[in-house]
């Protein structure tokens, strides 16, 4: 079946999933005497499965006014609405309700309160449940171990709680996803123990995760990060189901390890397989022609950003600009820059290390103030760019 008709035949499903929504709920309001804690239950499910997010929470506040108990199914579908529109505050007047009526410690509706409060950023709430629980299930600590790798920034103690809890698991005998796998990968890199990393693919392996496209892409990230990449390229062609992340990561694995030649050749593979490359995957091959100098290379890759449409991408624009000032040309590195609909922080740093390094001080120092005035905050390399620039302003006025 063709996208176009995959899309099509989705559409309808969806119309029909509405359509049968909506009658359900007309028979159950024409029925409201009459209904059970049943009733109000399929209801509610029905309503979470359309994503219709808003008549869930007022099915739950009518059923409540109407008298009726809240069954652990009830509040474990509710939770789970709770985790999908990130709705913390209403998850949280569930669990007073838990607690009011002695279900907080019923495994159930625990897991699902842990899984909402995990998902919705809630992280202290989130290992309080999972304290109090003597007897805790795969699900809660699946939960917890993601939500300690899922944060934007990661840090050592997170990585190593994470991996605490998954040699907790592990001795336990409970059954670890691969989305947990993906994430212990992730705690391994963060914490740079390669032997660790080592043995928790042997259990991939023993678990015959090792052909999942998701856990696979999870090793190459991993294998990259310590510059293995004979092992990641085995991982990468051991997957049978390859798809444009797992291409993603091998390349970028390619380019972090100063294999440019590999990378390029890796990209020429997917296209021949009829793959069409995201921004991320061009952004990295442009940054290989960058470091080859390659500009004839750089220049038919902006080519084919303009014809796939992410051309005017600003992580794709930011590669495009340091490929022509490595390649010499900063002409068009300044116009690359120019054309910039949304340049951050790195757009504007590679253009001043351009100047810099082309020996344009005085244009050089026009875009750092330009920068300065914007109210980006400049990183350290920023500073380091901008004490070069003085030494040279220095150097200029002396001569």
């Amino acid at each position: 079946m063709c996208m176009e008709s995959k899309e099509e035949f989705g559409s309808i499903s969806r119309e029909i999933t509405s359509l049968y929504g909506k009658q359900a709920r007309l028979l159950f309001e024409t029925s409201a005497a009459n209904v059970d804690d049943v009733s109000w239950n399929s209801l509610i499910a029905g309503y979470v499965r359309l994503g219709g997010y808003n008549e869930v929470f007022e099915l739950v506040m009518r059923m409540h006014w109407s008298g009726f108990m809240f069954s652990t199914f009830t509040l474990g579908t509710v939770l789970k609405a709770c985790c999908m529109h990130n709705l913390n505050c209403f998850g949280k007047m569930l669990h007073g309700y838990m607690v009011k009526h002695g279900l907080d410690l019923n495994v159930i509706v625990g897991t699902a309160l842990l899984d909402m409060y995990a998902k919705t950023g809630s992280l202290t709430d989130a290992i309080q449940i999972f304290t109090c629980f003597p007897h805790r299930n795969d699900v809660m600590y699946n939960a917890m171990i993601a939500r300690f790798l899922q944060m934007q920034t990661i840090s050592s103690e997170y990585g190593q709680e994470a991996l605490h809890l998954f040699c907790q698991m592990r001795r336990q005998g409970l059954k670890s996803s691969k989305f947990t796998f993906s994430s212990i990968l992730k705690a391994c890199i963060v914490l740079e123990n390669f032997e660790v990393g080592k043995q928790v693919h042997a259990q991939i392996c023993k678990n015959n995760l090792q052909s999942n496209e998701f856990i696979g892409t999870s090793l190459v990230d991993m294998y990259s990060f310590f510059g293995s990449m004979d092992d990641g390229l085995r991982c990468f062609n051991s997957t049978p189901k390859l798809d444009v992340i797992s291409w993603t990561s091998m390349i970028a694995g390619y380019v972090q390890n100063r294999q440019f030649e590999n990378a390029m050749s890796l990209f020429h593979q997917l296209l021949a397989y009829g793959w069409k490359p995201d921004k991320f995957i061009i952004s990295s091959v442009m940054s290989a022609c960058a470091e080859m100098a390659a500009a004839r290379s750089g220049e038919q890759i902006q080519s084919y950003a303009l014809k796939s449409g992410v051309a005017d991408v600003t992580i794709v624009q930011n590669s495009q600009i340091c490929m022509y000032a490595k390649s010499g040309d900063i002409d068009s590195a300044h116009l690359t820059f120019q054309e910039t609909k949304n340049p951050d922080v790195v757009s504007w740093s590679v253009m001043i290390c351009s100047y810099a390094q082309h020996g344009f001080a005085s244009e050089a120092l026009r875009p750092f103030n330009l920068m300065t005035a914007s109210k980006l905050s400049p990183t350290i390399s920023h500073f380091l760019g901008s004490l070069l620039l003085v030494a040279m302003e220095v150097s200029l006025k002396k001569d």
